[in-house]
């Protein structure tokens, strides 16, 4: 007799490791003793040098596979040996700090095996840790789409993949990015090849410390070399004062806002609605809307810096400009008060 293989689970839940120990136990047990069965937990270790990978083994599940590196490689390098040791239908990705819902995987399956339309599946999720919050992705496709320009379409942590796709179309992320944000720039290269929608309901729950990668990092730059790489990926021209002027949207500014730099945003944002209308990149409509939701956002950081660029931002965004005159006016006072101290 010989010792047969075992069957390929439908799902195969995909944790990449580093330095997680305190956390990893927790988050494999949450996959496992949730609702769905079909599964396998493959935990792909990047060279810990905690006792991360000993909590992994000693879980003693079957279900559990873990693969070891020689030596650290970055975490797109590790999530790369996971895509390609993934033997389930769907890949269904779990941070190693992070917990499962016990239905999550359930609900992602129905949803997939319902919707062939659809490659990558997420959901909303609940950040715990440092603070609480619940955060919400756009359902639908068109409204992933006109986002993905600005921010990713789907909270990677929390999605579903369909591998028949991954395999077919050899998507990768790149190993050779080592910042924050690799798993939004592997979603763009899904978006050429199928859809994407997110559920409403919070089937994970994400770990906010300073475990997180981001967690120290500048943020300035960081986001700067996102965008660069966005711009590039769809072929937009821009240089450093553009670039300058985007990282504004999300609020981001080694300096105080100036009068000119909404005047210049302004422009900016009106220019990339043009583009788009001539290119055709994004669903206009969900494009308008989330370039519209981050321009009224800046209005904050502008009250922050005086009333000149603020009163600019106002006159050019009709939105709430009752509401935003009152927020202004405790700003100022608050500001000149501090001075006066």
């Amino acid at each position: 007799m010989h010792n047969e293989e075992p069957s390929a689970p439908k799902v195969s839940v995909l944790m990449t490791l580093y330095d997680k120990g305190p956390f990893v136990e927790a988050a494999v047990r949450s996959v496992l003793e949730g609702t769905y069965a079909d599964i396998e937990v493959l935990v792909v270790d990047d060279a810990s040098t905690d006792d991360g990978p000993a909590r992994v083994q000693a879980i003693g599940d079957p279900r559990v596979r873990l693969l070891r590196a020689a030596r650290n490689g970055g975490r797109a390098s590790a999530a790369n040996r996971g895509y390609e040791a993934a033997r389930g239908t769907y890949i269904a990705v779990l941070d190693a700090d992070d917990l499962a819902a016990p239905e999550r995987i359930a609900e992602q399956v129905a949803f997939m095996d319902t919707h062939p339309e659809v490659g990558v599946c997420g959901s909303a999720a609940r950040s715990f840790g440092v603070y609480d919050a619940v955060s919400h992705w756009p359902l639908t496709d068109e409204e992933c789409r006109g986002r993905m320009f600005f921010s990713d379409p789907v909270l990677y942590g929390t999605s579903m993949l369909r591998c028949s796709v991954l395999r077919e179309h050899g998507l990768r992320s790149d190993p050779s990015w080592l910042l924050p944000a690799e798993d939004y720039l592997f979603l763009l290269k899904w978006a050429q090849h199928t859809g994407f929608a997110n559920l409403s309901s919070v089937l994970t729950h994400y770990r906010i410390g300073e475990q997180n990668q981001r967690h120290g990092r500048d943020p300035v730059s960081d986001r700067a070399a996102v965008c660069r790489a966005v711009f590039t990926w769809f072929g937009i021209s821009a240089g450093e004062e553009q670039l300058r002027l985007h990282l504004l949207l999300y609020k981001l500014s080694r300096v105080p806002i100036t009068r000119a730099d909404i005047v210049a945003l302004d422009q900016w944002r009106i220019g990339l609605l043009r583009m788009n209308a001539q290119r055709g990149l994004f669903p206009p409509v969900h494009f308008a809307r989330e370039l519209q939701r981050l321009w009224s956002g800046v209005f904050h950081l502008a009250a922050d810096a005086g009333v000149v660029p603020a009163w600019t931002h106002m006159m050019r965004c009709e939105e709430e400009r009752g509401t935003r005159l009152l927020y202004l006016i405790k700003v100022t006072l608050r500001r000149w008060f501090g001075r006066a101290r």
